[in-house]
């Protein structure tokens, strides 16, 4: 059922989830369930019992306009930490009708769809019979529990599954919003806080042993390398990554072992007391923060690979292109970005009161990121303000993904080339695989192997595009022309020349030198020499009428200085 009012709170709080908790047979039988533990869908056991809790706001958190202030006696603002309310009301009996911290709640701070929601607040736990519980929902309604100054209600509980080994973390959440309604929501959060002690726990363990070992050892080497190198350590962007690594394995090493230690004692008290609250909520943020370290650690691990992709020539030119540009890119970043956020901030302060997707500053950032991806709801603007929705979306899609995107592919492609042509001009040096080839073949040598050599003819010929560079430089050619020349006669300049491809090449040349000989060597026919005769009439009549304009532009200098003497 859909839950947008009070009412309809209490009636799925009241009936549907009591069922889901306590199950389907008749709950006002006679006979007692507080030895039965809760169970969800067959196999989900609820470790203790489920909690209900609630925040509020105090009395007049709000300012009231004049107009309406003889209409309306109080209001109630957002929740806030500065306006909530704790102080004991109802019935003025513990826990439900006052504020407990959440230092005793142990419950952590929800972020919902308007702000954030503290752990403390006004509590009740359920109990494992059915009809206590639906007695202690009945007082909590008919006394008003729910006021106009509740902001979020909150019903947790922790659930088992011995099939899987698995934990899992419940909050249902419903908002009280201040417009009205209630907006319902949900957060679970599956586990494996006690994993079995089986061979491959103990070989994850042996092996994450292992690797903080090798952390710890590269710690030092990094400590050792930062008194050595001074200042200068710090000017190394590969070093900050070396240095992420190490502490996020140190964060993954102590929240693991402190989840090992701890564990045992959550759970043991939870068995101890199975009329009280399950409460798991730390150790689910203690798993969080350990699986999110270990996602971002592999990651960065992945991420530190790229130093060492300059085993080849090939593999170095990402690092190379990306280290090139990164100066230009960065500063049409600046350009970019200063376009991405008007449009932002324009999407969110037209749209923002009709459109969720631009409800906010940071949604409004994010549609417009979907929006150069792909993914974008054009109807939901066009009917919110359908002035200038068209001109809003038109305009984005051609100055941002046509033109600054595009630029950015251009900056890029623009570097790739340099980087292409510096690492075909360079000197050859050994390459990394060559070096392993060559070490390998000599252990098979060794071994008694028979392994099939290069002779030094084959090995020659290879390497015949070294010598064609050498030469060419040698002959006073720049870098460019060398490009130009390879281009000419279609030579691949980061790839070894074959056999085949040195006698394609010596074909072209040779056939280009014979064509030149042939045409220096063609007898001069008379057609011939009455073109060229021709032209030589040309050029004397040329020359006659160029001498004629520097006759009459020296007749006209002595007539200006004659003029000139007279005055």
């Amino acid at each position: 059922m859909d839950v947008i009012t009070v009412d309809h709170f209490w009636e799925y709080v009241s009936g549907k989830m009591i069922k889901e908790f306590y199950g389907s047979e008749k709950i006002d039988s006679l006979q007692s369930q507080s030895n039965k533990p809760l169970v969800i869908l067959n196999e989900n056991y609820i470790l203790g019992v489920p909690r209900i809790r609630q925040v509020k706001v105090t009395e007049n958190s709000c300012e009231i306009h004049g107009y309406f202030r003889r209409l309306f006696l109080h209001c109630y603002s957002i929740f806030g930490t500065q306006n909530e309310d704790r102080s004991s009301f109802g019935l003025n009996q513990p826990t439900a009708w006052t504020y407990t911290d959440a230092t005793k709640t142990r419950s952590i701070r929800y972020f919902g769809t308007l702000t954030s929601y503290s752990g403390g607040g006004y509590y009740a736990d359920y109990s494992l019979d059915a009809n206590k519980t639906i007695e202690l929902l009945q007082k909590l309604k008919d006394n008003l529990w729910i006021t106009r100054g509740t902001r979020a209600v909150f019903i947790d509980f922790s659930v088992y599954n011995i099939n899987t080994n698995l934990y899992c973390i419940c909050k249902i959440i419903f908002e009280f919003l201040p417009p009205g309604g209630v907006t319902p929501n949900y957060q679970f959060t599956p586990a494996t806080l006690t994993p079995l002690p089986n061979r491959w726990h103990w070989t994850m363990r042996i092996l994450l042993y292992c690797f903080c070992i090798y952390a710890l050892f590269c710690l030092f080497e990094e400590m050792r390398e930062m008194i050595h190198f001074g200042t200068t350590y710090f000017t190394l962007f590969w070093n900050y990554i070396d240095m992420i690594v190490i502490c996020l394995t140190c964060l993954l090493f102590f929240g693991t072992e402190y989840m090992r230690f701890t564990m045992g004692s959550y759970v043991e008290s939870i068995i101890e007391k199975p009329s009280s609250y399950g409460n798991l909520e730390f150790p689910r943020v203690i798993y969080e923060g350990v699986k999110i370290s270990g996602a971002v650690l592999l990651f960065f691990i992945y991420l530190r690979t790229f130093k060492y992709l300059n085993f080849n020539r090939r593999m170095a030119q990402l690092n190379n292109t990306i280290r090139k540009c990164a100066k230009d890119i960065l500063g049409f970043s600046v350009m970019f970005f200063v376009a991405y956020l008007a449009y932002a901030e324009l999407g969110y302060l037209v749209f923002g009161s009709e459109t969720d997707d631009f409800r906010s500053f940071g949604q409004s950032m994010f549609t417009l990121l979907r929006t150069i991806l792909g993914d974008f709801d054009y109807h939901k603007i066009h009917k919110a303000n359908y002035i200038v929705a068209p001109i809003y979306f038109l305009t984005y899609i051609i100055l941002v993904i046509f033109v600054l995107l595009n630029m950015f592919l251009a900056i890029i492609n623009d570097t790739y080339a340099e980087v292409k042509i510096d690492i075909a001009i360079a000197p050859k040096e050994i390459q990394m695989t060559e070096f392993i080839m060559r070490k390998y073949r000599n252990l098979l040598k060794k071994l008694g192997c028979k392994v099939k050599q290069d002779d030094e003819k084959q090995i020659l010929i290879n390497t015949n595009i070294n010598t064609i560079r050498d030469a060419l430089i040698k002959c006073n050619f720049d870098d460019r022309e060398i490009e130009m020349y390879f281009t000419r006669y279609d030579i691949d300049p980061l790839k070894d020349l074959k056999k085949q491809d040195i006698e394609k090449f010596y074909d072209v040349f040779i056939k280009e030198d014979l064509a030149t000989h042939k045409t220096e060597d063609h007898p001069v026919t008379m057609k011939d020499f009455r073109r060229q005769d021709d032209k030589l009439v040309e050029l004397e009549n040329i020359l006659v009428m160029v001498s004629q304009k520097v006759h009459d532009l020296m007749r006209a200098i002595e007539n200006t200085q004659n003029k000139s003497l007279q005055l």
